[in-house]
């Protein structure tokens, strides 16, 4: 078992001013963690990455793929009614999704050079 794996059951204690917890506290904010982490790596002496949040999304993307999501969720569904579905009509509609897709995904793709 890996020590991050580990439950954390042993409390430690740490007397400091207001102005110490303060600061400390906006360290840990900075870089992403909570304060118990900060204090953990730097006693273990290991330097902090900080987390990045998850990317912007433009709404009109969320919108299309939540319309795209609901077709292909309206699909399962009929799927798992057992309900006739003309297999022909069936293809044609997962095409048109797979193409949608491919236009999202080329119209929002990061340029290889951009990181």
């Amino acid at each position: 078992m890996t020590p991050e794996a580990k439950k954390k059951s042993i409390w430690l204690k740490l007397r400091a001013t207001e102005e110490e917890r303060g600061r400390w506290q906006g360290i840990a904010e900075n870089s992403g963690v909570s304060l118990s982490e900060l204090m953990r790596s730097s006693l273990d002496g290991l330097r902090l990455r900080k987390r990045r949040g998850p990317p912007k999304v433009a709404p009109e993307l969320l919108r299309e793929l939540a319309r795209i999501g609901n077709n292909l969720n309206q699909l399962a569904h009929a799927a798992n009614r057992r309900q006739p579905l003309e297999s022909t009509a069936l293809l044609i509609r997962l095409i048109e999704i797979d193409r949608e897709l491919s236009a999202i995904r080329a119209a929002h793709e990061r340029p290889a050079d951009v990181d």
